[in-house]
């Protein structure tokens, strides 16, 4: 439906919403749960969660980006394009590496 929401698990209820021109492909939060990241058919954005909204602050030219993952500690984030997962900084969008050699496309 072109949205991103973020619930509260405890009262059930939707705490934000963003609505988007388009579909959205992929999510991932942040472990500290001030960030996010989401991934379209032209490019993965990085969103900061906000008291009332929902705000990019960095995009990354991915196209159709279906799966992304942050790290443990947050500082790296991966993205797949196509069979190639790659490595980034989070706070810079600094490509660590590149990880090829998948066959086929990567699906988790």
């Amino acid at each position: 439906d072109k949205t991103v929401r973020v619930w509260n698990y405890i009262d059930k209820t939707s705490e934000l919403t963003k609505t988007f021109t388009e579909e959205t492909f992929s999510v991932a939060f942040h472990p500290s749960g001030f960030h996010l990241i989401v991934g379209f058919s032209d490019k993965l954005r990085l969103m900061n969660l906000l008291m009332e909204e929902v705000k990019g602050y960095k995009e990354v030219p991915i196209k159709s980006c279906r799966e992304c993952r942050f790290s443990n500690g947050g500082q790296y984030f991966a993205a797949v394009n196509s069979n190639t997962i790659q490595v980034y900084k989070t706070y810079t969008c600094e490509v660590v590496c590149n990880l090829r050699g998948h066959n086929g496309k990567v699906r988790s």
